[in-house]
């Protein structure tokens, strides 16, 4: 005779799947699938509210088809996703109503009920997992409070681990307030650029690009604003950038970009081009709203015929990133808000 599970059963022995996952393909996978009778069709997404969008670098940095996971999606604002979403506290059972859970489940999925569960607190990762029911209402829901605090805080506990696995494996690479490329990779790019110049012998420039007077922001509206400022200069930044050039953010309130086969003549070009982005946006700035914001821009050349030996080539990337620290600050001491070379 067929042995059959309860619904606990399945519960843990689901939970402990969760657990053993090694990337968060297979947590994806696994959170697809929730615990089930044997009669239900149910489908699982956990939506975690990543602002910065740190969370789904990281997964595309695992994966390139992150973004077609089914069982994991991220977010940049819970609130805008369901009615009452960024404000639940407990779980949450109804039928489902696409105009409403669409966000959450497409309607093609035909669920006919959802079960909500919102991760605990932990000051770290935060968000929903959510659990469809093509027939009736999800089992699970029907349980004690304690299995649904069971379910909520191993995922929770699976994601934090396998999102904490893939920050290390990018540790150094992936600047984490951003999510752009780190100084370490940046410094990387250069040494190996300054070993593409001597041996292909073509030139390359080095911008680093500065936000004016962030410092002030910070002080006078707090480090939100002046994160909220950094992240939105460096997208227009970014969009000036092609796409065979290096970008990275360097360090507080400094990016950098890195482009091959230029010499300092053309990429005074794209530093007009920042320029002019950048003052003709304005950003989220203060507490009140949108508001002025501008850069100043250091360019420093690479000639080839300038290289020394192959064992100095360290020190060469060194000196090249110094010179355009040097025009940067020329630039500074010169009102901001324009280029200089070096």
């Amino acid at each position: 005779m067929p042995v059959h599970t309860t619904l606990p059963e399945q519960v843990l022995a689901w939970s402990n799947g969760l657990m053993a996952s090694r990337s968060l393909g297979q947590l994806a996978a696994a959170l697809a699938r929730p615990p089930a009778l044997t009669d239900e069709s149910l489908h699982g997404v956990l939506l975690l509210f990543d602002p910065r969008h740190e969370l789904r670098l990281l997964a595309a940095a695992e994966d390139r088809q992150a973004e077609t996971w089914p069982g994991l999606k991220f977010t940049d604002s819970l609130a805008g996703v369901a009615p009452g979403y960024g404000t639940l506290h407990a779980p949450w059972s109804g039928p489902y109503h696409a105009a409403d859970h669409g966000l959450l489940i497409a309607a093609d999925a035909g669920c006919r009920y959802v079960t909500l569960l919102p991760l605990p607190r932990s000051g770290g990762v935060t968000g929903v997992y959510n659990i469809g029911s093509r027939k009736g209402p999800v089992a699970v829901a029907a349980l004690e409070s304690a299995w649904l605090d069971h379910i909520a805080a191993q995922v929770l506990a699976s994601a934090e681990r396998l999102l904490h696995r893939a920050r290390l494996l990018h540790a150094g690479v992936v600047d984490p307030l951003t999510g752009w490329n780190s100084r370490h990779y940046f410094l990387a790019r250069m040494r190996e650029q300054v070993a593409a110049s001597a041996r292909h012998k073509e030139p390359a420039s080095c911008l680093v690009i500065d936000v004016d007077r962030l410092a002030a922001i910070n002080e006078k509206h707090g480090i939100a604003a002046g994160d909220a400022a950094l992240l939105e200069i460096g997208n227009l930044v970014e969009a000036q950038v092609r796409a065979s050039d290096s970008f990275a953010r360097l360090g507080e309130d400094e990016f950098a970009a890195l482009l091959p086969a230029t010499r300092p003549e053309f990429a005074v070009q794209l530093a007009g081009r920042i320029l002019a982005a950048v003052r003709a946006v304005p950003v989220e700035s203060t507490r009140e709203g949108r508001g002025p914001v501008t850069v100043s821009i250091g360019i420093a050349g690479l000639d080839p015929a300038d290289l020394p030996a192959a064992d100095e080539r360290k020190a060469t990337a060194d000196e090249w990133l110094a010179r355009a620290h040097s025009a940067l600050h020329q630039a500074k001491r010169t009102g901001g808000d324009r280029h200089a070379i070096c």
